[in-house]
């Protein structure tokens, strides 16, 4: 996979320039290495180059974890969108994988592009792998708490699994990461939509100890007189 690579890493320069890669760095408060790809530029990269797998999930891992090393914002989101193509072929025995390329993340963007698609593909399949979050919460790495949260928000949204999303959510509702705070509160935030009445009381549960910036985050779904936020 290493020629294939190699292709990608150049059709990314040719598209990329240093004028969109410093617009792109402003979305990030940490220093991010990017080409400045746009989302619509990565995706038809990933078009292009995806025909060449063959049609091969292997192939397509290898590609990825190549790629993410690289810990560069464009080569990761071309790679996670050719990724992105086999998803329904992703299962639990790929979860151990995906664990390993959590080691490889440093932003919000590769976070949530690994952890809403592949880490959640492979929850799908087998829920029980779900406690693996609840031991992610404990991680030293930021971006390893933020996908403990954030690999649920696709569950959450259809309304599966509130009890591992309260369970999750109650290690990272102290949480002094801004990033981890964010993605908990989209967790609870996706979860509210089909659970309204039993996030609130959740919510209420803990709004003393948590930040306002989870609680905002959090109440964005619920009916006005619903929400909870911090007390004065």
């Amino acid at each position: 996979m290493s020629n294939l690579a190699e292709k990608i890493r150049i059709e990314v320069r040719n598209q990329g320039s240093e004028e969109k890669a410093e617009q792109t760095r402003k979305y990030f408060r940490e220093h991010v290495e990017t080409h400045g790809l746009s989302s619509s530029q990565a995706k038809d990269i990933a078009k292009k180059f995806y025909p060449v797998l063959d049609g091969s999930l292997d192939n397509a891992i290898k590609l990825t974890e190549e790629l993410l090393k690289d810990r560069n914002l464009s080569y990761s989101g071309v790679a996670l969108h050719i990724l992105q193509r086999f998803e329904r072929k992703i299962g639990p025995e790929h979860f151990h994988i995906f664990d390993r390329w959590v080691d490889y993340l440093d932003n919000w963007a590769t976070t949530d592009q690994l952890s809403t698609h592949m880490i959640c593909a492979s929850i799908k399949k087998d829920p029980a792998l779900a406690h693996k979050l609840l031991e992610w919460t404990k991680s030293e790495n930021r971006w390893r708490r933020r996908a403990s949260a954030v690999s649920l928000v696709p569950l959450a949204r259809r309304g599966e699994l509130l009890d591992v999303v309260f369970k999750v959510s109650n290690e990272l509702m102290t949480d002094e990461e801004d990033m981890v705070q964010k993605g908990v509160g989209w967790l609870i935030k996706e979860a509210s939509k089909k659970h309204p009445y039993e996030v609130r009381k959740y919510l209420l549960e803990w709004r003393e100890q948590t930040s306002a910036l989870i609680l905002r985050y959090a109440s964005e779904k619920l009916p006005d007189d619903m929400r909870v936020l911090k007390t004065k």
